[in-house]
């Protein structure tokens, strides 16, 4: 069933690459092509039943002695337990980095000016990884080969993975989103090449250290990377990682100094599926004994640079092993290191129990999984807090900087819009469409009903002060467009966003609009096929980006793409945006070379 489904969507899609676009229209609506006339589908009443069971996820990293990761196990070969009860798997999936995916159809070589599809320019590969360049904690003369090391890295790293990156300095800021392409991750990270908030050094640490807190930047990240799908790793490069910031997987010791931000920001990022591989970049310490006379006798002691080190990799590695990474010291060369922490971490297997203990109260949940192997060892997250049930679901509109730190909601309604619609998050091809973008008029003075509009996003909101009202924002310049999708889904009851940001990464403006279904059509026309919208978006001058997408709310598959402003001019094709290294021969060959397919 599922097979057929997905080829069936891989032969709508490609119908809709060639499919025109409709007149405009200011409210969005759907509609759908002609089908066989003789094809009769008793329709449905609409009535959804929904039912919550609560599943606790776990993914494993399995590596053998020589820390390579092990392929080929079973579900038999695992048991699970919580607080020393057996819980028994409720499901079981492998995740394996070499396998390639190759259920969606090719990007076409050329679309029509300002054309997009979500379709990825080549294979994918792994989980979702993030960079977190951390300055705050490192020392300045450090700072250059690091980013010298994560350069080489950039350049190199395995073909098909994707990467964002953030950087931690005075605060908490994305410099690249999801990209699976080499040289503009190399951009983002190169040394020569300056970018906002990413200094060639920062000198100013000390100013910053006691008033950020280490839970908080986890949490920036955790609500940034959690809603989105799988498995995600984050690789923490930095040279000072805080002491005491996660519960100890022993479950004697849970009262180490647990504030509520770590109980925070460890359940953000259980909740998250996120793992956390502390890399230090220091390289080989050189340390060793020392000889002190006291009196006429020699006394030999260990150097005090000694217990400073085990203490450090004693940190790391409770990171590492409270979420389900690993700690990555002693080496001097950071890249391979990195390229090797990529692959180990992108192999996994996913369980999933039921907990047998119902009373969410809130405590700490001890997970222990064992393998009938011997030899091996296995990483993965060790405890989440057993909390109550799913709070209220945050808006899009209330989509704030990760820079800003704010609270972190432990979770949400079952709704992948907002996760899909943050600035720098990956495409998303769950559902596929293809979408033309132009604009409607030349810029222009935004009108009062405009401004009014615009006073409710992020950018733009301002508190009033007491017994004051807000002033009115001053009107600014507009460019409004007119986005024409074409969707494969399986149901008409579509959602469409749109989000444009400025360089900051802040959200200018954003919608979300319910499609009306057109319901001119036959009642016996197929409820499933190819489906157009329209929707007209204003877009301040000061965006450097918009994204968009489509929803299934049937379903809830999401599909979303982010798209550079300015837009082409006229007459040229978008070939650029859907092979950004085409420009690089170096990258193609060896594209080439890895996946046969793409010749």
């Amino acid at each position: 069933m599922v097979a057929s489904f997905l080829l069936r969507t891989r032969l709508l899609l490609a119908a809709a690459l060639f499919v025109g676009t409709v007149g405009a229209q200011r409210t969005p609506t759907v509609s759908q092509l002609p089908t066989d006339p003789d094809s009769q589908e008793t329709e449905t009443s609409g009535l959804v039943f929904h039912s919550t069971v609560r599943r606790v996820v776990v993914d494993v990293v399995i590596s053998d002695s020589n820390g390579k990761p092990v392929s080929g196990l079973t579900a038999s070969d695992f048991s699970i337990a919580e607080d020393g009860k057996p819980q028994r798997v409720r499901s079981f999936d492998v995740h394996d980095f070499d396998t390639v995916s190759a259920s969606l159809p090719k990007a076409p070589a050329f679309l029509p000016t300002n054309t997009f599809v979500n379709v990825p320019s080549g294979p994918e590969r792994g989980p979702l990884y993030v960079l977190l360049l951390d300055l705050l904690n490192m020392e300045v003369d450090d700072q250059p080969a690091a980013r010298e090391q994560l350069l080489k890295f950039a350049l190199s790293k395995p073909l098909g993975t994707r990467f964002a990156v953030f950087v931690l300095s005075d605060g908490l800021y994305l410099v690249q989103g999801f990209t699976e392409d080499r040289n503009r991750l190399a951009d983002a990270v190169d040394p020569k090449n300056p970018h906002s908030h990413l200094p060639r050094i920062f000198l100013y640490a000390d100013n910053y250290r006691p008033a950020i807190s280490t839970p908080r930047v986890l949490m920036g990240i955790a609500k940034f990377l959690s809603g989105l799908p799988g498995h995600k790793n984050v690789l923490w490069i930095s040279e000072a990682f805080p002491s005491a910031i996660m519960p100890s997987a022993d479950p004697g010791s849970e009262g180490r100094s647990i504030s509520d931000e770590v109980k925070e920001a460890t359940d953000a990022l259980a909740r998250g599926q996120i793992a956390v591989y502390p890399v230090d970049v220091r390289g080989v310490a050189v340390t060793g004994a020392s000889a002190t006379n006291i009196g006429q006798t020699q006394v030999s002691a260990e150097n005090s640079a000694d217990y400073a080190l085990n203490a450090r990799h004693m940190t790391e590695q409770e990171i590492a092993d409270a979420t389900g990474g690993r700690a990555i010291y002693g080496t001097n060369d950071l890249a391979t290191a990195l390229a090797e922490a990529t692959e180990t971490g992108g192999h996994y297997y996913t369980l999933t129990y039921s907990p047998s203990n119902q009373n969410y109260n809130g405590k700490l949940r001890h997970v222990h999984v064992e393998l009938d192997k011997r030899g091996y060892h296995l990483a993965y997250r060790r405890s989440y807090y057993g909390n109550p049930g799913p709070s209220a679901p945050e808006t899009i509109g209330g989509f704030r900087l990760a820079s800003e730190l704010e609270p972190f909601q432990l979770s949400q309604v079952a709704d992948s819009l907002y996760s899909n619609m943050q600035h720098g998050a990956p495409l998303a091809h769950q559902l596929l469409f293809r979408a033309h973008i132009h604009a409607l008029s030349a810029p222009a003075k935004a009108t009062r009903e405009q401004m009014a509009s615009l006073a409710d996003q992020p950018a733009f909101f301002r508190e009033r002060h007491q017994n004051r009202p807000a002033k009115p924002l001053h009107s600014i310049q507009l460019q409004t467009y007119q986005i024409d999708y074409t969707v494969a889904a399986r149901y008409p009851a579509l959602e469409v966003a749109a989000a444009a940001f400025d360089a900051e990464g802040r959200m200018l403006n954003g919608v979300v609009q319910r499609a009306a279904e057109n319901t001119t059509h036959s009642p016996g026309m197929r409820r499933d096929g190819i489906f157009r919208l329209q929707q007209q978006f204003d877009v301040p001058m000061t965006a450097v980006s918009v994204r968009i997408a489509v929803r299934d709310v049937a379903t809830d598959n999401v599909g979303a793409l982010e798209v550079n402003l300015p837009l082409v001019p006229e007459g040229k094709t978008t070939e650029a945006f859907l092979h950004p290294s085409s420009s690089s021969s170096e990258v193609a060959d060896s594209a080439r070379q890895h996946y046969p397919s793409c010749r």
